[in-house]
């Protein structure tokens, strides 16, 4: 049977003689149940707290339990994915090595197919410019050939001009008409045979440079009437003529206002560009060449003419 503090102080004692006294032993139980009150509600609220401790130990014991297994199943999981994933990587490793193989030789091919067509592209280019350089030499020299072939004959053609300008001819030309007007037909036909010499030396000249062409000689023809025209300008007579000599005079008359016109015209000759040095490189300066032989022989013919 188990006592509590009201047993301890219902209890009562029967009195005997020399008993205890009884204030005293009141006193004392009193103290008795207050402390057995006091161990009592100490021994319940150790025996709550030890039930919450072991609920919090079994609920810990449970999630021990709870998380031991979570971890197994996390281990699991982890080392089905660490296989997985080494799995994984070995097959990519193998397929990336494969294809990287594959990869470098197939660049190993296209560098070796580049290379070579860059080599024949290189070949064929120096082989372009090397026959383009052997072309442009051959065009220079023959341009150059040309041009030395057009100073030659440009260089004779102006001696001989200004061997003609230079002449004891002009001087005759320009003597005063009363000086040969006593005889105008032997001073014209002395003139005529002079310049008739002239040109036939000039003609041998020009020929011996470029010889003439059927359509050379009927140009020639075609102009003979401006030789007679600046024949008859230069044996102008004061003095009574024959009637041939008088016609030939006023054909003078009238060609002496349109020469006039013509000098004035001419004395501000322009510069000549580079086309007329190098008739060459245009098509205009072989035909001014051709014109100025064209007129020499064109006066041989005319004064031959006359004379005759």
């Amino acid at each position: 049977m188990t006592l509590n503090s009201l047993d301890v102080q219902n209890k009562t004692f029967n009195p005997q003689f020399r008993g205890f006294s009884k204030h005293e032993v009141d006193e004392f139980l009193d103290i008795v149940v207050r402390d057995y009150d006091e161990f009592a509600q100490t021994i319940k609220d150790q025996e709550r707290e030890l039930k919450a401790l072991r609920e919090r130990v079994k609920y810990f014991d449970d999630m021990k339990d709870s998380l031991n297994k979570s971890i197994v199943v996390a281990q699991d999981a982890a080392d089905n994915l660490r296989e997985q994933a080494k799995s994984e990587a070995d097959t990519l490793r193998i397929n990336s090595e494969k294809e990287s193989a594959d990869i470098i030789a197939n660049a190993g091919q296209k560098s070796s197919l580049i290379i070579e067509a860059a080599k024949k592209e290189a070949g064929f280019i120096l082989n372009a410019a090397s026959d383009d350089a052997r072309k442009l030499v051959r065009d220079t020299d023959d341009l150059k050939r040309k041009m030395r072939l057009y100073h030659q004959r440009m260089t004779s053609i102006i001696e001989n001009q200004l061997a003609s300008i230079q002449s004891d001819d002009w001087a005759e030309i320009f003597r005063p008409t009363q000086d040969y007007a006593i005889n105008p037909e032997e001073k014209l036909q002395s003139i005529i045979e002079e310049h008739l010499e002239n040109a036939e030396s000039t003609l041998a000249k020009t020929q011996a440079i470029k010889p003439l062409t059927d359509e050379d000689i009927a140009q020639a023809n075609e102009t003979s009437d401006e030789t007679e025209t600046i024949v008859s300008e230069e044996i102008v007579v004061e003095t009574e003529v024959p009637d041939e000599v008088k016609e030939e005079v006023e054909i003078t008359d009238e060609a002496n206002t349109t020469n006039d016109s013509n000098e004035e015209s001419e004395v501000e000759a322009p510069k000549a560009d580079d086309s007329e040095i190098f008739p060459e490189l245009d098509s205009k300066a072989p035909a001014e060449t051709a014109e100025v032989v064209e007129k020499d022989n064109q006066e041989t013919i005319d004064l031959s003419e006359l004379k005759n």
